[in-house]
């Protein structure tokens, strides 16, 4: 836990498919809601087919789900999604000349009483782990 998706369109593939990128968002979940690092789970995914607005073929978007175990305050999945934002924003705007792009970034919470995972132990909050 947490699962992270990036979607992005395939004009946005030669700044898009690096691990770097998701990375920095695995970082910003360990500071802002003292996740374990080695329990981030990430993919990033293509899209060859989109339209967006109105279709124009300079549109572009980028859109990262990021699923996190129910419980966090709010304030702290706000605090997720405006940093995952600016790094995506800092990562993709520069060199897009001419491309209309939108970026997004849903905070999802997964229910505890629905999640399955092995080992198990690795579900616990880093605090409580000491423990």
């Amino acid at each position: 836990m947490p699962h992270l998706t990036l979607e992005y369109t395939s004009n946005l593939a030669q700044k898009a498919s690096t691990p770097d990128l998701l990375l920095r968002v695995h970082g910003i979940l360990g500071s802002a809601a003292g996740i374990r690092i080695g329990n981030c789970k990430s993919r990033w995914r293509e899209v060859d087919s989109w339209v967006v607005g109105n279709g124009s073929e300079e549109s572009a978007f980028v859109h990262l789900d990021i699923r996190l175990l129910e419980g966090r305050p709010v304030d702290v999945r706000q605090a997720i999604g405006t940093s995952a934002l600016q790094v995506l924003t800092d990562h993709f705007l520069p060199g897009l000349a001419g491309v209309d792009l939108q970026i997004t970034v849903e905070v999802l919470e997964i229910g505890k009483a629905t999640y399955f995972k092995d080992p198990p132990g690795t579900l616990t909050p880093p605090a409580a782990a000491k423990a």
